[in-house]
């Protein structure tokens, strides 16, 4: 809503009573020094406090507002009291119009009341005698624009300030909501693989506890190692979030590590071959950044995370991660494929969006479907030509593809 300084209360109220306060004093003291006009009495006090009156009572009508500040300084002027500071309450009057309600309506009743008071100021000076001249006419009515002018600089002023205002609330919102949503997908893919795979080898270890005591130590062992790791990442993700020295601003992970994240597959027997080019960090200036890397690492780990939860019929999965310098630009390729059917139908849920954020984050493309005998997660990821260009991730909340709303996850984590 276009509002104007004088729309809030206190301030008008304030002008009003020390505009009051100016007539009064003003009006009784020209009433004194100039002997040819009619003595203030109780009717010119109350015409001459009309404008005051007007400031604090009729800011939603500026155009009766208008009308009756000119109708009394014409009235005020035509019975013959003292010229003086009335004409200027009169044009504080119009002041108050250009400062409040919509600018543009103000604007235009403003200096159309100009007008009507200029035509009331010279109405009455043809009726009385002791008149000012013409040239004191002259230089009222500049006064009156000048008046004007400056009460449009100040509200211009104000709305540059309020939108300038705004707009940095506007970002802090922004900032804070891309924030939570980055700790939001940190956290969920964290916990999301180690919970996953925690869930499995304890039902393992359950199931095998009276028939084979020795594969239930087995998968509590890899229970204790999987939440030991799980506690490490999470760590991780707190230092971030904590802004400890030498942190990167988004946690990395080495594709070293994807041998670990096919363990919960493997020890339920899923065949998981690993196609990665550990060598993804050749020298300047065709560098991967470490924060690309680390964007191919998760999108591996909530693949393999949805196979074990969402594929119990898979016997393979195939991950694949490398360079393709063919294309323009070079790109870094990660695709994650198993034979595991269709996914079966569920709530939406968070993983696939998640990845899509992250890939589309960093101006890259993710497609996730079935394909074949079971699901493929295809992303691609563009390697920076310039070393300028090795920076984090693009700020702000990232564009989202036609299922990121998770419309066709199949109840992904």
């Amino acid at each position: 809503m276009d509002r104007g300084p004088l729309d809030r209360r206190r301030p008008r109220l304030f002008l009003a009573v020390a505009l009051a306060v100016v007539v009064v004093v003003g009006t009784s003291g020209a009433s004194h020094w100039r002997p040819g006009s009619r003595d203030l009495d109780a009717l010119g006090l109350a015409l001459a406090l009309v404008p005051p009156l007007v400031v604090a009572t009729l800011p939603r009508r500026p155009a009766a507002a208008v009308l009756a500040a000119a109708g009394a300084l014409g009235t005020y002027l035509s019975l013959g009291y003292a010229w003086g500071p009335v004409v200027g309450a009169a044009v504080a009057v119009l002041v108050m119009v250009v400062l409040t309600g919509p600018a543009r309506r103000a604007r235009v009743l403003a200096w159309a009341g100009a007008a009507v008071v200029g035509g009331a100021v010279v109405a009455a000076a043809t009726l009385r005698d002791d008149a000012p001249r013409p040239a004191g006419l002259l230089g009222g009515a500049a006064w009156t624009v000048v008046a004007l002018l400056i009460a449009g600089a100040i509200r211009e002023r104000v709305a540059r300030a309020a939108a300038l205002r705004a707009a940095r609330e506007e970002r802090e919102r922004t900032a804070v909501a891309t924030e939570r949503l980055r700790i939001a997908r940190e956290v969920h893919d964290v916990l999301a693989h180690s919970l996953s795979a925690i869930n499995v080898q304890a039902g393992v270890g359950l199931h095998l506890l009276e028939r084979d005591p020795e594969q239930a130590r087995s998968a509590l062992t890899s229970i204790k190692a999987t939440s030991r790791d799980a506690l490490d990442e999470v760590r991780a993700v707190l230092g971030v979030v904590r802004g400890e020295a030498g942190e990167p601003r988004t946690p990395t992970w080495d594709l070293g590590g994807l041998d670990r994240l096919a363990g919960p597959l493997r020890d339920r027997g899923v065949d998981v071959t690993l196609d990665v080019d550990l060598a993804v960090h050749p020298s300047p200036p065709a560098q991967v950044p470490r924060h690309l890397v680390g964007v191919a690492y998760r999108v591996v780990q909530e693949a393999l995370t949805n196979v074990g939860r969402h594929a119990p019929g898979a016997s393979a999965v195939v991950v694949h991660v490398g360079r393709d310098d063919e294309s323009d630009p070079a790109v870094l390729r990660v695709r994650v494929s198993d034979d595991g059917g269709p996914v079966a139908p569920g709530p939406p849920g968070y993983g696939l969006r998640g990845m899509r954020e992250r890939v589309e984050g960093v101006g890259g493309t993710l497609r996730a479907g079935p394909q074949g005998p079971g699901f493929v997660v295809d992303a691609t990821i563009p390697i920076p030509r310039h070393p300028s260009e090795l920076s984090g991730p693009r700020p702000g909340i990232p564009a989202r593809g036609p299922d990121s709303s998770g419309a066709g996850e199949g109840g992904t984590a």
